[in-house]
């Protein structure tokens, strides 16, 4: 089955555990095949480039990626480097990481945390932390998988806002979870996966009115 997702929307993957959610982000985000091995059939395009032809270091202009354990990515001590970390290798002028740095600052309500450890974070500060470093490289698609599963309620809020202020940027968000109701309201359209493939497509509105009967036998709980 082909997918295509539209520049702007924003989808939920969803489906059991093992249903191949996490290998769909990674291979939009190019971790799979350039990182992840494995055999590749068919083909994955991404903002017209090819995954498999194209590397990494193309790709991540591109494509933006929040991992399920955001200690996992951050390759900075500080918060302040942890921002500039990605605008860096880019080679980007030195006044323009720093005006980038601001406004991730005051978007993702960071002023108050410059200076800090990255260890000396929260749960709920590392997750933002890592949204607002990708944000300052300002990639055209945001990938996220799983992350809300080790939050609490404030901080998956937090999260929530996050994503709402992409979606009103006009970025596209692709974000494979487990834990829905959060994604109630900001979800244009839903993937289900199941063995490794997408089995069927709906609109994000649609989903969330269903019955709970009907989400019931269709393995969705929350």
């Amino acid at each position: 089955m082909s997918t295509v997702i539209p520049r702007g929307q924003v989808v939920l993957i969803c489906g059991d555990s093992g249903c191949g959610k996490t290998t769909v982000t990674r291979l939009i985000n190019g971790l799979a095949p350039h990182y992840f091995e494995g055999n590749l059939t068919g083909t994955v395009r991404v903002c017209g480039l090819s995954v498999a032809d194209s590397p990494l270091t193309e790709l991540s202009r591109d494509v933006g990626s929040v991992f399920q354990n955001p200690d996992s990515q951050f390759l900075a001590l500080d918060v302040e480097g942890e921002l500039a970390f990605g605008c860096e290798n880019y080679e980007m002028d030195p006044s323009e990481i720093r005006r980038r740095i601001s406004a991730a600052e005051r978007d993702f309500r960071l002023v108050g945390l410059r200076g800090r450890s990255v260890r000396s974070l929260s749960g709920g500060q590392k997750q933002t932390l890592a949204c607002a470093g990708v944000a300052c490289v300002d990639p055209e698609i945001m990938v996220l998988d799983e992350p809300s599963s080790n939050l609490d309620a404030r901080a998956i809020e937090r999260l929530r806002g996050i994503i709402a202020m992409w979606r009103a940027r006009g970025k596209t968000v692709v974000i494979a979870e487990h834990r829905l109701y959060w994604l109630n309201g900001l979800v244009d359209r839903v993937a289900h996966m199941t063995m490794g493939r997408v089995d069927y497509e709906m609109d994000g509105e649609e989903f969330f009115s269903m019955e709970d009967g009907r989400r019931r036998e269709w393995g969705f709980a929350r």
